[in-house]
């Protein structure tokens, strides 16, 4: 099975998790969730899987792709929350907070959230061990993302600071589902520490490639022309990771730091 494949088997999938009743919770689910965006990490399951060359049902990938684009989609309606970015639009229409109010927009991230663990500890009685360490992988990473919230709101002063920051906050996540992916795949010890190297210096190439789209973040920090000499350095870093594994890893980590809005 190829990316695409999996992409297109993957949105189908994801539509079966958040069709529920007509509540309003349900509503900002499928509002905030079901209208695409990158679906990077759901491709970070499968590509680590791919990578670490074992078998792996495609059912069980789906599950954990979906699981942990739904701590995604939650975090995105709570980071637009006025408390934090106070951001009012979100893939070109307005945030949740704007659209249902912001209570019902908090409690909406918490349904989101909570939609996450319940399709991952459903189907971890279901698979069993290997995807449960998967998951357990994936909720390791929400909890990460969470810290690297609190360093930002904390003040990035330096370089190293927002390393630090983005390493927890967007790196998290990516590097969480290569590695859910090659868990549930049967990835040996060296394999998964060659496939965290590869995902931690992704995830960085992907919030600078964003700060560098939207003039922000570590643009405004150190200077565009400096961003790109780090995203650069970011980039080299996958590149040489994927050296270990004979699939798109190097192209995918390519592709990331070209990417266009």
């Amino acid at each position: 099975m190829d990316k695409k494949a999996f992409l297109a088997d993957f949105e189908k999938y994801f539509a079966n998790t958040l069709d529920g009743n007509e509540s309003v919770l349900n509503k900002i689910a499928l509002y905030c969730a079901a209208d695409g965006g990158k679906r990077v990490r759901p491709v970070c399951v499968f590509l680590g899987a791919r990578a670490a060359g074992g078998e792996c049902d495609e059912k069980q990938l789906l599950s954990l792709a979906a699981g942990i684009e739904l701590v995604h989609s939650y975090s995105l309606v709570h980071d637009d929350l006025p408390a934090m970015d106070n951001a009012s639009e979100r893939r070109g229409k307005p945030s949740a907070h704007v659209a249902f109010g912001e209570a019902n927009a908090i409690l909406g991230g918490d349904f989101l959230l909570s939609l996450a663990f319940e399709e991952l500890t459903k189907h971890s009685e279901m698979y069993g061990e290997r995807f449960a360490s998967a998951a357990a992988q994936i909720a390791g990473a929400a909890i990460d993302m969470a810290h690297g919230q609190a360093l930002e709101l904390a003040g990035i002063q330096t370089k190293e600071d927002y390393i630090a920051m983005c390493s927890k906050k967007t790196g998290a996540l990516i590097k969480g589902a290569l590695m859910a992916g090659s868990i549930a795949a049967g990835a040996d010890g060296p394999t998964l520490d060659k496939i965290s190297a590869y995902g931690k210096a992704v995830g960085l190439e992907f919030q600078i490639s964003d700060d560098l789209l939207d003039s922000d973040g570590i643009v405004k920090l150190i200077g565009e022309e400096e961003a790109r000499l780090e995203l650069q350095l970011h980039l080299l870093q996958a590149i040489k990771a994927a050296e270990n594994f004979d699939i798109e890893l190097a192209e995918f980590a390519t592709a990331i730091a070209k990417r266009k809005k």
